[in-house]
């Protein structure tokens, strides 16, 4: 493998010095990232005291393509990791890299890739550096279209476990049919309709002495998608045999996943609707490994990711053991030259989200059963919010929401076990943006945000109470950007915790290129990023980030 590196790697050095951008020898391009912070202990806000005082981490991804043939490779350094990713990523390496074959019939893949089936329910493969998240498999994957409208995926590898690789095997396959390309416009014109079905099957030896555990756990998915100009209806239902592991306590049970959406939109107006159901589906290469670790597949929130930094405060993470919920989102506009829509018109947009436990009896040490449409009497998490986008003038826009969420800390931060209760957080959120010519402007945020433990506060924290949020960002297009922030947990419930959290930060920007320099506190809390989690501890210091591709 590490011939196979260093030969790799010597190609690419040697056709960037060479030959360029040469049409006649392929094509370069790749993306260059670097994240560096330091460190000083503040005992207020929680920021503990790093020995290294910096920390940094970085990427450098390059792709080679010559007619119907890619390669490519990531190298990566962690030195050390910054605090919030994993320590186990420690050290310097390739962490990625890949032969790859493509035409229209056939398409191969060897070395590192990520895959997806369907919504990812039994199989996604990807990488979210927000995270600190990466499950690429190593292995081969194969792609056949033998005709327009039918697509076959074929794949077997290990999972990335930070330098190393999973002790499980995977295999699986995937069935795609664009029923309306392989039977012509069979429905109707404007009509689309999409047929798969996915199986994927786990492989891990069973070394356990006490329970009798299945070396090999299968899973299989089938969807539908019909939509057409105006409207879009999908499903997909999964089932998983059998895998009793860490996560779910060693459960016999089979799990199963249920979700259901339609939308309509059309002019003016966006209506979604959103089911799901979520039983026993944590599935993972390794049974013992937990967290963020070794997923096989991807399980997504059905609630909205809100991007207001105070709603941050109680993001909702999916739960694989066991959840059920709805989702309706309504955006429609007020048409400009009325009274509510103005000279520019006016965007509305509200959206709720409920979802509970599963309503479950327990047979026994290791089962258990659970209609499949009740609902348990444990709320989980709700949020409304509504969100109002008005041009004032040419110079001046606003973007206005009012947020609540209903937030079982319990289940969210302490695996159920009662230490917290909920939170009922309400919000309101102001964003104003006035443009002084047409490369400068400035954007003024404004959020309050009033939380409610309905337990006592037992142990101090930098996260309860009520909190004020101020930022001004100046622009200077399309190069500077300049910006203050600060954060005021006022409503602690002990005293010496009602901090200011400020920040000061500038960014310049050129081509393709981005360099931000920021300094100052940051409190910690929760990361998500789409229904997946990490927690982000407390941090004062400077922070460099430069990113770039070409």
């Amino acid at each position: 493998m590490k011939r196979f590196l260093s030969l790799l790697f010597l190609v690419f050095s040697t056709y960037l010095s060479i030959y360029g951008q040469d049409p006649n020898f392929g094509r370069m391009n790749g993306n260059f990232q670097l994240e560096a912070q330091t460190y000083a202990k503040d005992s207020l806000i929680g920021a503990q005291e790093v020995a290294e005082r910096i920390l940094s981490r970085g990427f450098l991804y390059l792709n080679y393509s010559l007619g119907n043939f890619s390669a490519n490779i990531r190298y990566e350094y962690y030195l050390n990791p910054i605090l919030g990713i994993d320590p186990r990523y420690e050290g310097t390496g390739f962490g990625h890299r890949s032969l790859n074959y493509n035409t229209d019939f056939i398409e191969v893949s060897v070395g590192n890739f990520y895959e997806q089936f369907g919504s990812g329910i039994i199989m996604r493969s990807y990488e979210e550096r927000a995270l600190g998240f990466d499950n690429a498999i190593d292995g081969a994957r194969f792609k056949i279209r033998p005709i327009d409208g039918i697509e076959f995926t074929g794949l077997i590898g290990k999972q990335r476990f930070f330098w190393g690789l999973s002790d499980g095997i995977l295999r699986a396959g995937d069935l795609n049919i664009q029923m309306d390309r392989l039977f012509g416009n069979f429905l109707g014109e404007g009509l689309s309709f999409l047929l798969g079905a996915s199986v994927v099957s786990r492989f891990q030896r069973d070394q356990e002495s006490f329970y009798f555990l299945p070396e090999n756990v299968l899973a299989f998915a089938t969807r539908a998608n019909l939509s057409g100009e105006n409207f879009n209806v999908e499903s997909e239902f999964a089932y998983k045999y059998n895998d009793p592991n860490a996560t779910n306590k060693f459960t016999y049970n089979s799990g199963t996943a249920l979700i259901l959406s339609t939308s309509y939109f059309s002019d003016g107006i966006g209506i979604n609707l959103d089911f799901h159901r979520i039983d026993n589906m944590d599935f993972r290469t390794d049974r013992e490994a937990k967290g963020n670790n070794l997923n096989v597949n991807y399980l997504p929130s059905y609630s909205k990711q809100h991007i207001q930094r105070l709603a941050t405060l109680y993001p909702f993470a999916t739960k694989p053991n066991g959840e059920i919920g709805i989702q309706a989102d309504v955006t429609f506009t007020i048409p400009k030259g009325t009274f509510l829509g103005g000279e520019y018109g006016t965007t509305f947009s509200l959206n709720y989200s409920r979802i509970n436990s599963l309503d479950t009896t327990h047979i026994d040490e290791f089962t258990y059963k659970s209609p499949f449409f009740a609902i348990g009497k444990r709320l989980f998490f709700q949020d409304f919010n509504i969100e109002m986008i008005k041009r004032w003038s040419k110079s001046l826009e606003s973007n206005i929401a009012f947020i609540y969420i209903n937030y079982d800390k319990d289940v969210m931060e302490n695996e159920g076990a009662p230490k917290f209760g909920s939170v009922d957080a309400f919000m309101t959120f102001f964003d104003f943006i006035y443009k002084f010519s047409a490369k400068q402007s400035l954007r003024i945020e404004l959020q309050h945000l009033f939380a409610k433990q309905d337990s006592a506060v037992k142990d101090p924290d930098n996260v309860n109470g009520n909190w004020a949020f101020f930022m001004a960002e100046y622009t200077i297009a399309p190069n500077w950007f300049f910006s203050f922030i600060d954060e005021f947990n006022y409503g602690n419930h002990y005293d010496y915790l009602r901090l200011h959290y400020l920040t000061a930060s500038i960014a310049y920007i050129t081509g393709a290129t981005r360099l931000s320099l920021s300094y100052g506190r940051q409190r910690g809390g929760i990361i998500c990023v789409g229904g997946v989690c990490r927690p982000v501890p407390a941090a004062n210091g400077f922070s460099l980030s430069v990113t770039s591709s070409f």
